[in-house]
């Protein structure tokens, strides 16, 4: 497992790891210090671990304070018994700031993490200070209902049988080197080492995890009325991104959200913040700027 010391450490700050005390178990943490600016929290997506937000790491902690998780059954966090759900993990994520951080912060999801971030604003509005939706997962039905083919994989997966064999053939590195391929625009940046990232939680603990998450997809949604986020809120979107395009972000305006501001990175797929970072981090640190002054100015 990769260390934090190997990618951020500078005279100004650094970045440490801790296993934190959970709902639900022991959760490893990632965290900068010393505390300057707003606390920002980033919360993965499905299959990924802390290190995936590695190439905006050293910019964000420069001017803010940084944190990262490893969500429940994924990274190195615990595997804990039961159903994986949205309000699990926002739970998760709530006992972190409350317990940890202690301040509301800036909750930034990618993808599957958007979805927890959304529910972690709407179940637990003072922990929040501003939301950011990076290609945000959650609005797929709303864009287009399941078809036929999609209910036979969901009922494939969910199979006793089917479901476990499907995540022997695909958890391990050629399973791990696909999934990236197929969500990554810019597919040099899939190299051997991101694949062994991402492959490292898998050799420890197997698939099993991955694949209860899998099952419980039709319910990982965002369900949202106008009015439950009232958080600032930015979508910062891949405009490449083949698996949740950039009309979900228009969507979740549309339909959820209508205060949040929309940002799109062009050539860039599902995963901006590591296909073009210096895009990402164009968007987020003004942003970041922003919502500070106007704290103070509260």
């Amino acid at each position: 497992m990769s260390t934090p010391t190997e990618i951020n450490t500078t005279r100004k700050f650094e970045i440490r790891e801790e296993y934190r005390s959970g709902p639900d178990g022991l959760m490893r943490v990632w965290m900068s210090s010393p505390v300057q600016g707003l606390p920002v929290l980033l919360i993965h997506g499905y299959g990924a671990l802390i290190e995936h937000w590695r190439p905006v790491m050293r910019a964000i902690a420069g001017e803010q304070t940084l944190y990262a998780l490893d969500l429940y059954y994924f990274g190195y966090s615990a595997r804990p018994a039961g159903r994986p759900s949205r309000e699990q993990w926002a739970a998760q994520a709530a006992a972190l700031i409350r317990n940890t951080i202690g301040r509301p912060a800036v909750v930034v999801g990618h993808s599957m993490g958007g979805v927890v971030s959304a529910q972690l604003a709407r179940a637990y509005p003072d922990l929040v200070h501003a939301l950011v939706l990076v290609n945000s997962s959650g609005a797929q039905l709303q864009a287009r209902p399941l078809n036929t083919f999609d209910r036979f994989m969901l009922d494939a997966i969910g199979s006793p049988l089917i479901g476990e064999a499907l995540a022997g053939v695909f958890g391990n590195r050629w399973g791990v080197r696909q999934g990236l391929l197929s969500a990554y625009h810019r597919k040099e940046c899939v190299t051997p080492e991101l694949v062994e990232l991402f492959s490292g939680p898998l050799r420890r603990y197997g698939a099993g995890s991955y694949l209860k998450v899998s099952r419980e997809f039709t319910n990982l949604v965002l369900d949202l009325t106008p009015g439950e986020i009232k958080q600032p809120t930015l979508l910062i979107w891949g405009a490449e991104d083949r698996s949740i395009p950039p009309a979900h972000a228009e969507i979740i305006r549309q339909r959820m959200i209508p205060h949040a501001e929309i940002k799109i990175i062009p050539d860039s797929g599902h995963c901006p913040f590591d296909e073009t970072p210096a895009a990402f981090l164009d968007i987020l640190l003004p942003w970041l700027r922003k919502i500070g002054e106007q704290n103070m100015m509260a």
